[in-house]
């Protein structure tokens, strides 16, 4: 390509421009009638054409031979002096970098000058809200007696910062967003022009990326048209998701189905995975923002795309609280230093507690899990006569074989293993199982759902006979400190084996106090 392509095609009539007919219809018969304004204010987001449409304007007031519809000819030397850049009447001013009272000023010392070859000498004036405030002030009476020969385009993207006494001297025209049919079309004009190709589904992301944004789409075009090897003129979804770093599809869904099933585990595993590959979680959280919008539509519409198929369901509220918790992250993660764990803090607001709902992610476990069951049930049909009340067990059976039922939930979880083995256990009747730990994190960690869920699998088998679990705080089930007199022996000065047994069995009561101050 010989230029960038939102130069290269830039509008340069009235009716190139794209989106905006309630505007250049108005600029139009306005030239037509030569009612021209003395201050024009242009608003709206980037890329929606509002420099370019200070430049038609410019061109239609000065031409030297303007059409009948209010359109410049483009054939004259003011229009062509305008398209390359070279008119000296037409004075652009970036107010981003020129922002000072001074700058002002001096454009108010030249504005006294005639036009040195139009009718009209033309002062665009962009992002004109990042002005100081002595800056306006200046500004202001210039607006409020301007030559009759000076034209004031101010262009700007956030007009409530304007200052009223601004706003109320301007004719302002809002310059809307491009919708998706329309920048669709926009990108598939170039890159027919250009003789590139363009699969659906990256036609699609770069419509996405846009977000209504005629520039933007025709930088992107430019962007991944660019990275691609010399001579190939064919654009796919791959190679777009991969020149511009954006998020694989089946990422987004990975999360969102386990952030819909509860799944915690999972759900992070995903997160920390997207950080390590270096993914950009800004992007990230909109491209998953555009999906749940997606799934949102469908679902007050009571469809369901094959690709959105786990969302089946899943209710609309759960979705309009997924929505809510993204566009939260989407506010915080453009400031956050540590951007994962603003992601990370969705999961907690999704995860379930019911032991119904909880689905175990480990598929090792899983699998032992279902294979449980199985021998559970296999049990079961082989010995459908046999009473398996709980009657049957008594706390000496469970007492009798836990050191059994604790080496069964090892390969399940070991920190669960460990918690079991220091546990107290104090009854079993009408199949609850009371237990009794020293420390309340203990009774936090066997009682979430998947410890509960593995519990009751594995009592089954060993005990066989179904049980739920109650846990209970009791610090004396702390394990005590042994005071062996043979390891205190060893630990004390050297003297003879007698005479350190005698002295030891002569002091028995302080030895417990030897080894607690150790």
């Amino acid at each position: 390509m010989s230029s960038v392509l939102y130069r290269k095609y830039r509008a340069q009539d009235f009716d190139q421009l794209v989106g905006q007919s309630h505007i250049t219809k108005l600029l139009k018969n306005a030239v037509k009638s030569n009612q021209i304004s003395q201050a024009y204010l242009f608003v709206g987001s980037r890329g929606t054409g509002k420099t370019s449409t200070a430049r038609i304007l410019t061109k239609a007031v000065n031409c030297l031979k303007p059409k009948e519809d209010g359109n410049p000819c483009n054939e004259c030397e003011i229009c062509k002096g305008i398209t390359n850049g070279t008119l000296m009447d037409l004075i652009e001013i970036d107010a981003a970098s020129n922002r000072g009272i001074d700058q002002i000023r001096e454009l108010k010392e030249k504005i006294g000058f005639s036009p040195a070859d139009s009718k009209y000498k033309v002062y665009v004036i962009d992002e004109v809200h990042m002005l100081t405030t002595e800056a306006f002030n200046a500004l202001l009476k210039t607006l409020e007696e301007p030559p009759s020969h000076v034209i004031f385009i101010l262009a700007t993207t956030d007009v409530h910062k304007l200052p009223p006494t601004i706003l109320s001297r301007c004719q302002r025209y809002d310059f809307r967003l491009g919708t998706a049919d329309e920048i669709e079309r926009l990108i598939k004009d170039i890159a027919s022009k250009e003789g590139i190709k363009i699969d659906k589904e990256a036609l699609n992301i770069l419509v996405q990326n846009a977000k209504g944004s005629y520039r933007d789409a025709l930088s992107l075009l430019d962007v991944v048209f660019s990275g691609q090897d010399g001579g190939v003129k064919h654009i796919t979804e791959r190679e777009v998701r991969n020149i511009l770093g954006l998020p694989e599809f089946d990422q987004v869904i990975s999360l969102l189905k386990n952030l819909t099933a509860g799944v915690g585990i999972r759900s992070l595993e995903i997160v920390e995975d997207l950080e390590k590959k270096g993914v950009n979680l800004q992007q990230f959280t909109n491209y998953t923002l555009e999906i749940l919008r997606e799934i949102l539509v469908q679902k007050i519409k009571g469809t369901t795309s094959k690709e959105y198929d786990f969302t089946k369901d899943i209710d609309l509220k759960t979705i309009h609280k997924l929505i809510n918790l993204f566009l939260d992250a989407e506010n915080k993660i453009k400031y956050a230093n540590n951007q994962a764990l603003v992601l990370e803090m969705i999961i907690p607001e999704m995860v379930r507690t019911d032991v119904e709902e909880i689905k175990i992610v480990n598929k090792d476990v899983k699998k032992k899990i279902q294979k449980t069951r199985e021998v559970s049930e296999e049990s079961s049909e082989e010995e459908e006569e046999e009473d398996t009340d709980d009657e049957s067990v008594t706390v000496e059976d469970i007492k009798g074989k836990w050191e059994t039922f604790i080496t069964e939930i090892k390969p399940f979880n070991g920190h669960l293993y460990a918690f079991l083995g220091g546990a107290r256990i104090k009854d079993f009747k009408e199949k609850t199982l009371t237990i009794e730990v020293p420390f309340s994190f203990h009774k936090d960690r066997i009682e979430i759902p998947k410890s509960r869920d593995i519990i009751c699998q594995t009592f089954n088998k060993v005990y066989g006979t179904n049980c739920k679990v109650v846990c209970n705080v009791n610090e004396n089930c702390k394990p005590k400190k042994q005071s062996e007199p043979d390891f205190v022996l060893r630990n004390l000065p050297t003297k003879k084996p007698s005479q350190v047994k005698e002295e030891a069995k002569e002091k028995k009561p302080n030895i417990e106090a030897i080894f607690e101050g150790m």
